[in-house]
């Protein structure tokens, strides 16, 4: 009997200890001094500039849009869309193109009665191309069938195909435009 009361005494020490010195819980600072902040920054992004070319044409008379590429190094692959008022222009082909894999195979002319024109290229070496500025990449002609005095902007946008050009270095561009301009007169 005396080992049975030995046995729960010690066990009766031990529960108590093990409850009794509980250590207090950490206060941490605000601000935890030992790790330090981290602080992401993305780098400059490279960017494409096109530019497309104002006219004016009679009605009925075609008017051939020139799309022309600055700061146009090592492109690997390119999408977005052009998107114009189909009120004014009505689309009637592409044409004089100005890279290697590139076709009618690489505009979507689906959404051209609504005034939008997808665009889809890569390199079909997977080197990526450099061109000059000022390079023209294609020619985008419409009838004008507006009347007299009636414009129409000729603008790049991710509507409805989504912005993306990528370069050899697996980097994404930001694409920055200057859109054209075609006058009925």
């Amino acid at each position: 009997m005396k080992n049975f009361r030995y046995r729960f005494l010690l066990l009766f020490i031990v529960i108590v200890s093990a409850f009794s010195f509980v250590p207090p819980p950490h206060k941490l600072p605000e601000r935890n001094r030992f790790i330090p902040e981290a602080v992401y920054e993305l780098p400059p992004v490279a960017t494409l500039t096109l530019t497309a070319s104002a006219l004016v044409a009679a009605k009925g008379e075609t008017a051939c849009v020139e799309v022309k590429a600055k700061d146009f190094n090592q492109i690997l692959s390119m999408q977005y869309s052009m998107n114009w008022d189909a009120n004014v222009l009505k689309f009637k082909e592409v044409r004089s193109f100005g890279l290697d894999g590139m076709s009618l195979q690489s505009f979507g002319a689906h959404l051209v009665s609504k005034g939008s024109l997808t665009f889809s290229w890569y390199d079909p070496s997977l080197r990526g191309f450099t061109k000059p500025e000022g390079h023209k990449l294609y020619e985008v002609c419409f009838e004008a069938v507006g009347k007299a005095g009636s414009k129409s902007k000729f603008e790049f946008t991710g509507k409805p195909t989504t912005v993306e050009i990528a370069n050899s270095a697996s980097q994404f561009l930001e694409l920055r435009s200057t859109g054209g301009l075609v006058t009925v007169k």
